[in-house]
């Protein structure tokens, strides 16, 4: 079985300037800084990352790791979404669902004192030198580091929800079909009527009860979405920005030039102009 049917990659990279950046619409990324420190953007937001640190990276996003001064380097760990989330149960899916939707709307990081930095720190360590040594059955292992991880990470997720979380909790999962609608349709006009409609809300209890839940109102949830795609259309392809402002759902490029100011500081074009390929 190849190492793509085994649905993991596990690599280091190091340099100046940009020394790494991707976009994997079907697989969970775990990065880690091994030297020097580095601005990490995921998506449209940005962390500053040191030493040690781990960012977690989502699917569908696009991330991009630069060094801050001089040469820095990552190891990054991938892994398709199937190989963990086959194996959840239920109410272990929908934590990972809640988890996964809240870390596209912020930057999820472990540094040195996080609670569970010595168990992602050791399962990477240990998954690393299994993958680079290619020993017998060493997918096995590596497959096995994958699963710990995720488990700390989900067990101390689930385990800091307090009294309040747990509305969140309940909102995120009724949320869901208009999640998957609008992950869906985000190239079309969505009015919030439709999507309230569908959670069965008024348009103002429905707009109230996203923000609180999700962090961002629907229409900022809705243009992130087109921001995310953007992103991955300026660094992947050559398609013209007027195109990708009319495939995304934006009235024109100027709105859309517009929006993606107001998320990512410059201009579609600066950033494509920027080296990320």
């Amino acid at each position: 079985m190849s190492e793509e049917k085994n649905l993991i990659k596990l690599y280091s990279a190091g340099g100046e300037g940009i020394i790494d950046s991707g976009y994997n619409h079907t697989a969970h990324q775990l990065i880690q800084v091994t030297g020097g420190s580095l601005a990490i953007s995921v998506g449209t937001e940005v962390v500053d990352a040191e030493l040690g640190d781990f960012i977690y990276v989502p699917p569908t996003l696009v991330f991009r790791a630069e060094s801050v001064v001089g040469h820095a380097s990552v190891r990054v760990l991938v892994f398709e979404r199937e190989l963990v989330e086959e194996h959840l149960g239920s109410f272990d899916s929908e934590i990972f669902y809640m988890f996964f939707v809240q870390s596209c709307s912020r930057i999820v990081r472990f540094r040195k004192d996080h609670p569970i930095y010595e168990s992602l720190s050791y399962c990477m360590s240990e998954a690393y030198e299994e993958y680079v040594s290619k020993d017998v059955c060493y997918v096995l292992p590596v497959r096995a580091h994958i699963y710990l991880l995720t488990s700390a990470i989900l067990r101390y997720y689930a385990g800091q929800r307090r009294e309040l979380d747990r509305m969140v909790y309940h909102n995120v999962i009724r949320l869901r079909p208009v999640i998957e609608y609008i992950t869906e349709n985000y190239s079309e006009k969505i009015y919030i009527e439709t999507l309230s409609d569908m959670v069965a809300l008024s348009p103002d209890y429905f707009t109230k009860m996203f923000k609180d839940s999700i962090g961002k109102t629907p229409i900022d949830y809705i243009n992130g979405v087109r921001v995310n795609h953007s992103l991955r259309l300026l660094t992947m392809t050559d398609t013209p920005i007027n195109e990708i402002a009319d495939q995304l759902g934006f009235s024109g490029p100027n709105y859309f030039h517009k929006i993606f100011k107001a998320y990512m500081d410059t201009s579609p074009l600066a950033y494509r102009k920027s080296g990320v390929r």
